[in-house]
Order: C-alpha cells, then structure tokens, then sequence
C-alpha cells in the first residue's frame, strides 16, 4: 500500500505467532472497505512492545499465547506498558475463561478466532477505542479539576495514601496546604473570569516550582495541596518553599492589568505530624493560617500547638460574628502632633475588641481573621461611622477640630461602593469631610493603576484627606504614586526605630526615614512617621523637617475621654528625653 493512503488511518498493532491468523486478521481488514485502521504485525511480544514505544498505536490486538509469554502475564505486560491503548484480546474457544479474566483486569473486549467475520472485527476495534476515549475521559472527570488540569480532592487523596503506606521504611514526605492571599477580593471586584486566569497561572507556576515527583492539586477555590516526596531536612524544605512562594508571587498580568498575587502556606512533615491522611491535611491547613495570621505571604511549619490554635481560631470567628450586635467593638485614639506648632492636629481611630471573657482584644489577633470571613466590611463601616460621630461630639464640646484617621481594609477597598459608603457615613454623622482621613497601605493601591485612581478621585471628590500607610514597606513605582491622589505618606515604624540602632554597617541610622521624607516633600505631601518612642527620633524628624508624628512618646492609644482631656490641655511636644507618663 501507498504509504500516502495510510494518511487518516489508526494504526492497529496485532501480536501474533500463528501466520495464518495474521493473514486471516489482515484479509479482514482490507476486505473491508469502511475500515478505518491500518494493521502492523509482530510476532513475539518483546517485538510488540517494541512497536508500541514507537507510539502512534490506536489499539492492540493481542493472542496471549506468544513464543515469549503465556497467558494472563501477556496482558499484564502489555497493558503494564500502554495503559491508555485499547486491548482486544484473541483467545480460542477452549480459553474464553482466560479472556474473560483480562477483559476484567483492563482489556476492553475479546474475539474468539474461528468465530469472527469482518464486521464483527471492525466493529469491536471501533468499539473498544470509543469506550477507551470514554472511560478515560470520566476518569479525568473524576480525578483532575476541570479549570487547571491539575488533581483534585479525589486523586489527591490517593497520592498521599500512596506516599504515606505503600512503602516499607518510613520517609519523610511534606504535606503543603496553600491558599491565595485576598483572592476573594479579586474575584469579587474583577469578575469570576478574570479570577479563573489567576487560578489557572497559579497552577502552571506550582507545577513549575516543584519537582517531577512531586504533586500540585487544586481542592477547589483558591486552596492547593502540595505533595514533597523525599524531603528529608527542614532546611531543604525551607529553600523549597522560598522558592514556591517567590514564583507564586511574581507580577501577573491579566489583560491589560498588573497583579501581585501572593500565598499563605502551612506545612506537615511526615510521620512526625501525623501518620495518616487526614491527619497530615489537617495540621497543614492549620499552620497555614497560622501563616496567615503572621501577615501573609510566608509559610509555616506545624507544630504541636497549632490543633489548639485551630480551635481557639474557631471559637473567636464564633465570638467576632457577634461582637458588632453585642457592641463589643470599640475605639481607642492616639494622639498626631505637628512638629512645626507642637499641638495635637490629628488622631488614628485604632479598633479595640473588649470580649466578655478574653478582656481588651488588640487587632492583631483578630483582623486578619475579620478580613478572611468578609467580617472586616461591616466592622470597618462601623469604625468609620464611631470615629466620625466620636470627631464631631469632640467638637460640639468645644474642643479643637482634628483630622481623625481611619484605616481601610483591602477588601474594602476592592470590594466596591466604598465612595458611596463614606459619602453615606459623612452624611449620616453630619461630620465635615475635611476632618477626615482615610490611610490606605501601600500594598493596596500599587496594583490595577486605572482601578486605583479611579477610586481614589472618588474619595477625593467627597473633600475627604487620603495618606498612604506603611510606605517604604511595599513595591512602589515613584512615577505611579506621582500619579495617585493622596494627601500625605506615613513613614512605617521600623524605619523611626532604625533612628536610634547607630551605627551598624550599613549606612547611617534614619536614612531610610530621611529618604521617605525627602521624597514625600519632592512630591509635595505631607509626611507623618508613625511609632516614634523616644527624644532622639522626635528631634531627628523634627531635624528633617517631618511634618507629624505619633507614637508612644506622646501617647498610647487611649479611650475617647482620655484623649478629649490630653486636646482640653493643649499637650504639646514633650521635652526630649522626657516622655509623658503613661
């Protein structure tokens, strides 16, 4: 035959000894002019497998009488070998048992020679490649998640039962539960399409960052499961995931859109933190939010105390849920002073939970689980309607108007109708928009340029005052924040404290705060350094001309009356080296 006829045929590999079959087999075929295959013959089975890894085999027609192996084992062998090709095995009539036994081993059917005409054989070839393609498919189903390709829940499973009891010697494998950082917020503010390209580019660059016997699963959401065979040191595992977590959080761009994704990882080694399946997925779901809960982006191994962490978890997102309605929340202020004037002109609203068993609550230990239960939009609603409401009874007093600070949540930010809400709460309160400011972190705005601007004019329009908390410690762009509408930089606390570390090496203390400064005046807004706590930092920002500065040195954060009697007294810049009493 022309080999240019052969185009659009599927190759059919039948192993057979006996010529005379062969010949019959191949006469079939060609009698048969609908048939669609193309027949190669091998004699032997090791010639036959032979055949198959040269690919491009559709199906193999296979006596289990061979020269080379005999009975059940042929079929074990080649299925072994190709267990994606379709095997039709030819058997005699004394040996239909025989056949019937691989048909249930895997084969997809079996023709007993002397019994099969044409039609039947080209029927049972296309037959046994369709059922093939279908029960791969509903195999894929069931086993691969539909939007990465990656495993799922189900598969997942059975890899982790695998790496966990099909070995004889106990060997450490790490269990990798992960989850994306403020992924809702994405998908709720971007669409579910554009969140669906950051599951599937996350995927690809897990599957990237680990090696080829490694597993990268997907169990729904924006939650992976790693499977790290062989890590034997935790310092190996430690570069692993640095490295994980690096590529996790690489710029994406989606669209026209530039993205910094980043994760959360916990980590369970076996068999020291658990010995079976469940076990060592739950403890790695466990230190991951214990990764959460030290701010994100990092990783955490488990530990023993984490199963009590977990719950302590579950019973203050228990207690967090109605905290609002028993009007438990409430807000302390720390005070703002003007370095020019030496008066207080400003205050940060600082949220405070007093919980009925567990006292006075500070925000570390439960904002970040308000923003992964959504709770943070409602609480941060109220924080904004209090302080507006506690800022205009301040002044309804008598006391000098100040600009009251509150802070903004991503998922506030993100969520959309945050304008409509503060114009909403300004109006409800009666409060003047010029006493209002709203600090945003700098990871917030430093994504998405068109989004973020939009959104800050929106703001901006309502005569509200806007400052960017935190600087220094994100990825800024000087020209994108030239482009921002914001009123003011606040100067993180670990560059005020590098005031006083001297010198170490590596530059002169405070550099970093003079820079911020130097850079927030060439930008033309007003700087305010947050944390100062002793007279050598006050005066070196007063040196370089820092516009504000709170921290302790004038005043932890306090109840509301506290700080309308430190406002009646007029309390200016202490002395240096004479902080007030607390």
């Amino acid at each position: 035959m022309d080999v240019s006829a052969l185009d659009g045929l599927q190759t059919v590999l039948l192993i057979e000894d006996n010529p005379g079959d062969a010949r019959l087999i191949r006469e079939m075929l060609l009698e048969e002019p609908a048939s669609p295959f193309h027949l190669d013959c091998a004699d032997r089975l090791t010639r036959g497998l032979e055949s198959l890894a040269k690919g491009d085999v559709a199906l193999v027609l296979l006596d289990l009488s061979l020269p080379d192996s005999q009975g059940l084992e042929t079929f074990a062998k080649v299925y072994a070998h190709s267990p994606k090709i379709p095997i039709i095995v030819l058997t005699g009539n004394d040996d239909e048992a025989l056949a019937l036994s691989a048909v249930k081993s895997g084969a997809q059917d079996y023709l007993v020679k002397g019994k099969t005409d044409k039609q039947l054989l080209v029927r049972a070839m296309q037959y046994s490649i369709e059922r093939k393609r279908y029960q791969e498919e509903l195999e894929r189903q069931a086993n691969y998640d539909g939007l990465t390709g990656l495993p799922n829940r189900h598969l997942l499973n059975d890899r982790l039962k695998q790496a966990v009891f099909a070995q004889r010697n106990p060997r450490s494998i790490s269990v990798v539960f992960i989850d994306l950082d403020h992924f809702k917020v994405i998908n709720d503010s971007l669409g579910h399409n554009a969140g669906d390209e950051v599951l599937q580019h996350v995927a690809e660059r897990l599957r990237l960052a680990v090696r080829d016997g490694d597993t990268v699963a997907r169990l729904g959401g924006d939650e992976f499961v790693l499977i790290l065979a062989d890590q034997t040191k935790e310092d190996v595992i430690f570069r692993a995931m640095n490295r994980i977590i690096g590529k996790v959080s690489e710029p994406l761009t989606i669209g026209s859109r530039e993205f910094n994704i980043t994760c959360s990882a916990g980590i369970s080694v076996h068999p020291q933190d658990g010995t079976d399946v469940e076990t060592l997925l739950q403890n790695a779901d466990a230190a991951m939010y214990r990764a959460k809960a030290h701010g994100r982006n990092n990783f955490q191994f488990y530990t023993s105390e984490m199963n009590a962490l977990a719950n302590e978890r579950l019973s203050l997102e228990h207690s967090l849920r109605r905290a609002l309605e028993r009007k438990e929340l409430l807000l302390y202020y720390q005070p703002r002073v003007n370095l020019a004037t030496g008066v207080i002109d400003g205050v940060e609203a600082l949220l405070r939970w007093q919980h009925p068993e567990h006292g006075l609550i500070l925000p570390g230990r439960f904002i970040a689980l308000a923003e992964e239960t959504g709770l943070i939009v409602p609480i941060g609603e109220w924080v904004l309607r209090t302080a507006c409401s506690q800022n205009l009874a301040w002044q309804k007093a008598g006391l000098p108007a100040v600009a009251v600070s509150v802070n903004l949540s991503a998922r506030q930010f993100w969520g959309g109708g945050l304008a409509r809400m503060v114009g909403a709460a300004l109006t409800e309160t009666g409060s003047n928009p010029v006493h209002l400011e709203l600090e945003l972190t700098e990871s917030m705005v430093m994504h998405d340029a068109e989004t973020v601007i939009a959104t800050l004019r929106e703001l901006k329009d309502l005569g509200v005052q806007l400052s960017v908390d935190d600087f220094g410690t994100g990825y800024s762009s000087l020209s994108y924040l030239k482009r921002l509408p914001v009123d003011a930089l606040k100067i993180d606390g670990a560059f005020v404290r590098d005031i006083d570390a001297g010198g170490d090496g590596e530059g002169d203390s405070g550099i970093l705060a003079k820079a911020i400064i130097s850079l927030g005046h060439s930008l033309r807004l007003k700087v305010v350094a947050e944390g100062a706590e002793t007279g050598k930092q006050v005066d070196f920002l007063r040196e370089q001309r820092c516009d504000e500065v709170q921290g302790y040195y004038f005043g932890r954060p306090m109840p509301a009356e506290e700080f309308a009697s430190m406002l009646k007294s007029g309390t200016g810049i202490p002395q240096p080296g004479c902080p007030p009493s607390d």
